[in-house]
């Protein structure tokens, strides 16, 4: 897990391609970025951060902060086992695959 101004990002290894994957579980809009590896993956996750509060300085609303906090979800060992047979047919870890879906379901959510 890496954090920077605030926001946390879960990090993630793709065997096929062969590098780390990161994307920030505490901000309202997807943010993913990649590296070859550490130092590249802690770069870009900075560099990513610095462009998304660019982006949203020029928007005409208030400033986004970050949200503070996690989920926890108790599952039966059956979904849990469903979930990692899942992220692994897809090749992505299971928090990525966790945070997809649940990305999924949200933007079907009336507000």
């Amino acid at each position: 897990m890496l954090t920077y101004k605030g926001f946390v990002a879960q990090l993630d290894y793709q065997p096929e391609t062969d590098r780390l994957i990161g994307e920030v579980v505490n901000a309202p809009d997807v943010i993913l970025f990649d590296g070859v590896n550490l130092v590249e993956l802690k770069l870009r996750f900075s560099e990513a951060i610095d462009d998304y509060l660019l982006m949203t300085a020029a928007n005409p609303h208030p400033p986004i902060a970050p949200f503070i906090g996690r989920y926890t979800v108790c599952l039966d060992p059956e979904d849990q086992q469903k979930i990692m047979n899942a992220a692994e047919r897809e090749s992505v870890g299971v928090t990525h695959w966790l945070n997809r879906e649940v990305q999924s379901l949200i933007k079907n959510m009336p507000n």
